[in-house]
């Protein structure tokens, strides 16, 4: 009698196996940003210094604002370069080895640029003290919910369990400023081919399309205003709303937040995959049979 009165004390104590709960390593709030539709800012200390970001997944590498370098007593020297979305150098000075320290997580931009954001903002919105894109979570799992308004940096169980629930997508990495950038495209079903398409959390605009994708999925190349359109991703998703036609567009097309309100995207930004759910509260659309579509391989690469 009392050796099984033990052996229940004993297992008394332990869950019953599948109810142990599924923890991600972190989840970081997001705040709304005036300067465009669904834009997210999230809060992080650099050096003890608490500053305002925005998050940008297609903003490839992270940078702060020259004042903020000079609070954080960074170094600024040699240069950075790249092109806009529509085409046009930028050039900036960087600033290495910053660690972004958000809930407790040390996010590494081995090297950040220096560029004050504010000059494209509008005016009279609240500063930003530079951008956090999705080169500081390389290597990682991370899940945006702008329903939500959370970045959710995934464990193991947690991933594995966004897995299950959502629908993946075809990406690329896109590693340019010789490797230091890193941003994704998605792949999109055109009649000619699959295009690719950058997915853009600092677009709070109407997506933007190439001249040359325009007519392969029905949309009018003779205007810049906006006009309804609709295209598929691989995987079956749509992509509905208002598009803008671009003829110096340096990429297939940028799909932004008027499209990601509506989506959970969780990205293993170490395997290359990705994964839509719909978010909370948010009626999931009809999506296409999978097995008409064919999944592109993702891989990384460098630009030129």
């Amino acid at each position: 009698m009392f050796r099984r009165l033990l052996l229940f004390v004993c297992f008394a104590g332990i869950p019953a196996f599948g109810s142990q709960r599924i923890v991600p390593v972190a989840v970081i709030p997001l705040e709304p940003h005036p300067g465009g539709t669904a834009m997210m800012t999230v809060r992080a200390k650099v050096r003890g210094h608490e500053g305002l970001f925005m998050f940008d997944t297609g903003g490839g590498i992270s940078y702060v604002s020259p004042l903020f370098a000079q609070t954080i007593g960074c170094k600024v020297w040699g240069q950075l370069s790249g092109f806009v979305l529509t085409g046009q150098r930028l050039d900036m000075p960087r600033c290495d080895e910053i660690v972004f320290d958000i809930q407790g997580q040390g996010l590494k931009a081995p090297i950040a640029g220096v560029f004050d954001i504010m000059k494209f903002m509008p005016p009279n919105v609240p500063r930003l003290d530079g951008s956090l894109g999705l080169d500081v979570f390389a290597g990682r799992a991370i899940t945006l919910s702008l329903a939500d308004r959370t970045l959710t940096i995934e464990s193991r169980q947690s991933l594995a369990n966004r897995m299950k629930r959502g629908r993946e997508i075809s990406i690329r990495l896109v590693r340019e400023v010789e490797g230091s950038a890193l941003a994704i495209v998605v792949g999109v079903v055109t009649p000619e081919g699959t295009a690719w398409m950058e997915i853009d959390s600092g677009n709070g605009g109407a997506n933007v399309i190439a001249k040359h994708i325009a007519p392969l999925i029905g949309a009018k190349t003779d205007t810049k205003q906006p006009q309804p359109a609709r295209f598929n991703l691989v995987g079956g998703i749509p992509v509905t709303g208002d598009v803008r036609v671009n003829e110096t567009l340096v990429m297939d097309g940028n799909i932004g937040t008027r499209f990601l309100v509506n989506w959970d995207l969780t990205l293993d930004l170490r395997k290359g995959r990705a994964w839509l759910a719909p978010a909370k509260g948010r009626r999931a659309p009809t999506v296409s049979t999978p097995s008409l579509l064919k999944f592109h391989s993702a891989y990384s690469f460098l630009s030129p």
